[in-house]
């Protein structure tokens, strides 16, 4: 859009950047980038260390890591409904309401990591029901325990890093994703293989090493958030009470982004369930394959996040033209960054997968499925990113509806039945997800161009 004079209207977000252009999208995204990036190379690492134990490791942190996502995402979810609130403040000029729905974010934390405990409590239980081989299961068990201690602290973590992602500051979740990711990749080294004086603990290191890197997440993200800058802008210090009426208000639009994450980790972890099933070389192969994945998934949500932002903001200021675009730049940037994910898998090959492990059962199995990770991409990051922008908004209960129906109409029952009872095995059960996020990305496109979301109050 332009003004009277011609010239792109300002970014109220990105001073001195045109209003819903790749400029403005990129300066709040590539922090975000960056720090999920470090993500994936410290998750990329872990995988890497516990390979080289031994497949069995591999694939029961593997396993336990999606489990964990899967009890984790709800809570997450609920959390993150604090950047839809913060950045439609920020954008209306309401600034002391931001640090006022950061605060119920922690408080929702609290309640989230006393049920998550009640889960950690039954989690031999919950293991029982997906049958991996005993030997994953003993492995498993030991990776997860230590690993949900830190379940406050990360819910935490995610309250801070979405109150400052919707006042537009991008690069403080970075500074405390690189720095706790830095915690956790020395921990890893050290507890994994047991050098110096630490103890050799294989799995049960690199869980304890994150739940340790967590809690040092929580710790600097609140320095940071009670930091004398922002209290005098917002009122981080001051803004602190119980507002029944604000959590009622998180909750109702924060809940169904609990539910759809949940749903789709839950949708996911009965995926791994089925390739556990066909035997651990296929599970190790698609736990690597998902690790490949997150190469174009954590940067791709980097961009998405800032899809959030811009969309809450301008809708707060009233721009709802202004708004749409955003989410449409947002889409074409991830949408291109897949494409260079697709030629390095395609042209990788082979040792895409010797990066994690020697076995050679296990390379097959995941050279046989690198098409099919080339084209997954391309649905999850159009959901991904048109999910991200409709948050923005409010829009939280269509996205969770297409997504659970997709993931238990479409995703699980094609797996299964392209995997066993067609019998294409790991090629069969991950053809399923490729259709899934296809299908996904179409109904979420209609969504969007329909326009509703930008007229909903929240």
């Amino acid at each position: 859009m332009v003004d009277h004079d011609g010239q792109r209207e300002a970014s109220i977000i990105v001073p001195g950047a045109p209003a819903g252009s790749v400029q403005e999208a990129w300066h709040l995204a590539y922090p975000t980038v960056i720090g999920m990036l470090s993500a994936t190379l410290m998750w990329t690492v872990d995988t890497m260390l516990l390979g080289r134990v031994g497949k069995v490791e591999l694939a029961a942190a593997g396993f336990g890591g999606v489990l964990i996502w899967t009890l984790y995402t709800f809570f997450v979810g609920v959390v993150q409904g604090v950047a839809t609130f913060v950045s439609q403040a920020k954008g209306g000029g309401l600034l002391r309401e931001c640090p006022a729905f950061a605060w119920q974010g922690l408080y929702l934390s609290v309640a989230g990591a006393a049920i998550l405990y009640l889960f950690l409590w039954k989690m031999d239980w919950i293991l029982a029901l997906a049958r991996p081989a005993p030997e994953v299961v003993h492995e498993c068990l030991r990776y997860t325990r230590v690993r949900m201690a830190g379940a406050y602290f990360l819910l935490a973590t995610f309250a801070f890093h979405a109150f400052f992602r919707g006042i537009g500051d991008m690069k403080t979740p970075m500074v405390i994703s690189v720095a706790s990711n830095g915690v956790n990749l020395v921990l890893d080294l050290l507890l994994i293989y047991g050098l110096g004086p630490f103890p050799r603990l294989t799995t049960m290191g690199a869980g304890l090493a994150t739940a340790i890197a967590d809690l040092s997440a929580a710790a600097l993200g609140l320095i940071l958030f009670l930091r004398p800058r922002i209290h005098r802008v917002y009122g981080s210090r001051s803004e602190h009470p119980f507002r029944p009426d604000a959590m009622r208000r998180l909750i109702r639009v924060g809940a169904p982004i609990g539910g759809q994450f949940f749903l789709d980790m839950g949708s996911f972890s009965i995926f791994m369930a089925i390739m556990g099933r066909l035997g651990t070389d296929q599970l190790a192969a698609s736990q690597i394959g998902i690790q490949l994945l997150s190469f174009s998934f954590m940067p791709a949500n980097g961009i998405a996040k800032a899809a959030t932002t811009m969309v809450g903001q301008y809708l707060g200021a009233g721009r709802r033209a202004m708004a749409e675009r955003c989410g449409w730049v947002t889409l074409r940037m991830n949408l291109v960054y897949c494409c260079f994910v697709a030629a390095i898998f395609l042209a990788g090959r082979q040792w895409c997968f010797r990066l994690f492990t020697a076995d050679e059962a296990v390379v097959a199995a995941g050279v046989s499925i690198l098409p099919l990770l080339a084209m997954f991409q391309f649905g999850d990051a159009t959901q991904m990113t048109l999910t991200s922008a409709l948050h923005g908004a409010g829009d939280t209960r269509f996205p969770m509806i297409a997504i659970a129906a997709s993931a238990y109409g479409i995703f699980v029952p094609l797996s299964l039945l392209f995997a066993y009872k067609l019998g294409w095995g790991i090629v069969g059960g991950w053809s399923g997800g490729v259709v899934h996020f296809a299908v996904l990305g179409s109904i979420l496109l209609w969504r969007y161009r329909q326009g509703k979301w930008k007229h909903l109050k929240i």
